[in-house]
């Protein structure tokens, strides 16, 4: 299946509660529960490690790239393009991407390979976050929209939940569901989706050069002030799709 290991090796770092407790609820949209999943942009393996949680025997991770090596290396690992998935016909009873369908350059094309790894009576899901949604309580509301209206207008497609269902039916896919997820945190610290946002933010924006550094140091300023008052909040939608590959005919 490909490369069973990724080059580099991070220091792992505690997974955010609202993310555990939203992969565990995506998990279990899968009824009955599979024993063959697939991960597409599994990155550092942490669903992976709620499905194994969950009792998901036959667990694959995909990557395009070698970046790192996964935290919990008892699934496997392949490196290849999500356009072009290296497996048969029928080979996992879920294929799932999470915050990778952004990224793809033709989505029908990578959803009509996960329909074909897909084994009848399978599911295919979809699993994104809506940038446009994105949401910190903090005191400059006008430098914060601005600052995060940039990152969702500059960054990778940001409103690709949306259109999910249609790439869904344009895929062939059938019986399509569609569910909005809203992940809300109280708390500003290094363990939490909103802090690690925050930082994608900011780096993202510091390499496109459309908001200033000052504008974000002082951005970032305010979302810790707001903490230390007792008045953060962020909150994230998350938009996930559900289909079934068309049953095949003879």
């Amino acid at each position: 299946m490909g490369d069973s290991q990724a080059a580099a090796t991070r220091d792992p770092t505690p997974l955010p509660v609202s993310l555990a407790q939203h992969y565990r609820w995506l998990l279990t949209l899968a009824n009955p529960r599979p024993t063959r999943l697939l991960d597409v942009g599994a990155g550092d393996g942490r669903l992976l490690q709620i499905a194994r949680d969950l009792g998901i025997p036959h667990r694959v991770g995909l990557e395009r790239k070698r970046r790192w090596r996964p935290f919990n290396p008892d699934f496997a690992l392949t490196i290849a393009d999500a356009q072009r998935l290296p497996f048969p016909n029928g080979t996992f009873d879920c294929v799932v991407e999470n915050e990778s369908l952004e990224w793809i350059k033709h989505p029908v094309r990578y959803l009509r390979e996960a329909a074909r790894v897909c084994a009848p009576g399978g599911l295919v899901i979809t699993d994104d976050s809506d940038w446009d949604t994105l949401v910190y309580a903090v005191q400059d509301t006008a430098r914060a929209r601005r600052i995060l209206r940039t990152f969702g207008d500059t960054g990778p497609n940001g409103w690709i939940g949306r259109t999910a269902p249609s790439l869904m039916r344009q895929s062939g896919l059938r019986d399509i569901q569609v569910h909005v997820r809203v992940i809300v945190e109280r708390e500003f610290s290094p363990h939490t989706l909103g802090y690690y946002q925050a930082q994608v933010i900011d780096d993202w924006l510091r390499s496109v050069g459309d908001i200033t550094p000052a504008q974000l140091d002082d951005f970032r300023a305010d979302l810790h002030h707001t903490a230390q008052r007792g008045d953060y909040l962020f909150t994230l939608n998350r938009y996930i799709c559900l289909g079934h590959p068309a049953l095949a005919t003879t």
